[in-house]
């Protein structure tokens, strides 16, 4: 996927939100925009894809930040709360007439919920609203076959807080050999090996380091434990914008999910801004 303009006022409308929310002084807010502008400056527009303008945000909050996690607090509340309820949305996915299918669409919907400190979840209201989403690109029913089929399956994890959800999903799937891929170092919400750890990812998938530094997997970056795994997969899922961006033109099948949350992501693929997304590439 190319950079589209409007790429880098959003990523740059972020980077300055991170910065005044973590409390940065103005001349540090100053420093890293400055080095975001030179970086972006300096990038061949036309042969890099979005995830590159991200990792121009990562670098330029590493400047004045050091190696802390910014989102480190985040993360951890929206798992938390998501973890609250886990038997209770496992129970309800399992009295579905084809709970495989009603995994998957919350594992995608799970872009509704609220994950607000202090909120509880309406746990009812929540399932409801996602088994009802309608899909703009719904590859739903062929991906669950492929997966009932399928002897190994690996998922690139997307953000902190739906990661739960891919959990359950995993759990309900029960592929004998599941793969779950993480970001090697803090991006964003994304999840990395702590957080996976954390929400007892492990307990139902072998966890990988993807090679990842931004947010957004990449071919020409990936681990060699990942690029054998990906290679090989029977089923890869892959979760959010970030990893569409950076694998929508891969050389395998992939299945996307994903919830367009952009004008330039809904171009891409034809679909309005808001849209739930289960999108086969073959």
């Amino acid at each position: 996927m190319k950079i589209d303009p409007r790429c880098i006022p959003c990523n740059m409308s972020a980077l300055v939100r991170i910065l005044s929310e973590n409390g940065l002084k103005r001349e540090d807010q100053l420093t890293a925009v400055a080095l975001f502008l030179k970086d972006m400056a300096e990038m061949d527009l036309e042969a890099e894809t979005p995830i590159e303008i991200g990792r121009n945000v990562g670098k330029a909050l590493k400047a004045v930040m050091g190696e802390i996690d910014a989102f480190r607090e985040v993360k951890k509340a929206a798992d938390d709360l998501l973890l609250e309820i886990y038997d209770e949305l496992n129970e309800k996915l399992r009295a579905l007439d084809d709970p495989l299918i009603g995994a998957l669409k919350l594992s995608v919907a799970g872009n509704i919920i609220d994950f607000a400190p202090g909120h509880r979840i309406d746990i009812d209201s929540t399932m409801r609203q996602a088994l009802a989403a309608p899909f703009a690109i719904d590859d739903l029913e062929e991906l669950s076959e492929r997966i009932k089929g399928a002897k190994s399956m690996l998922i690139v994890g997307d953000n902190c807080g739906e990661v739960v959800l891919d959990k359950l999903l995993m759990e309900i799937a029960g592929v004998p050999e599941t793969y779950f891929a993480v970001r090697s170092k803090p991006a964003l919400n994304d999840v990395t090996m702590k957080e996976a750890l954390e929400v007892g990812l492990d307990r139902v998938a072998i966890l990988i380091d993807s090679g990842a530094d931004a947010p957004g997997m990449q071919e020409d970056r990936m681990s060699d434990e990942f690029e054998d795994i990906y290679t090989g997969a029977d089923v890869v899922i892959s979760k959010g914008q970030g990893n569409l961006e950076g694998l929508s033109s891969a050389k395998r099948e992939i299945f996307f999910l994903l919830m367009a949350k952009c004008e330039v992501i809904g171009s891409f693929l034809n679909v309005p801004k808001g849209s739930f997304v289960a999108y086969r590439k073959a």
